[in-house]
């Protein structure tokens, strides 16, 4: 198997197999990413336009 996506069709067992001599990848990075803002986060934070009161 060559990706996750044919391992998920066929099985995972196999797919492990296969890649459990892959090397660690490197975790620091990872979190930086994760971390990392991104556009649409920024504009999803903009603060809410105020609401018209209603005349009731």
């Amino acid at each position: 198997m060559k990706n996750l996506k044919d391992a998920r069709k066929k099985g995972l067992e196999e797919f492990i197999k296969e890649h459990e001599a892959d090397p660690d990848g490197d975790l620091d990075k990872l979190d930086a990413v994760i971390k990392r803002p991104t556009q649409e986060n920024e504009k999803a934070t903009r603060p809410a336009s105020p609401q018209a009161s209603s005349g009731d």
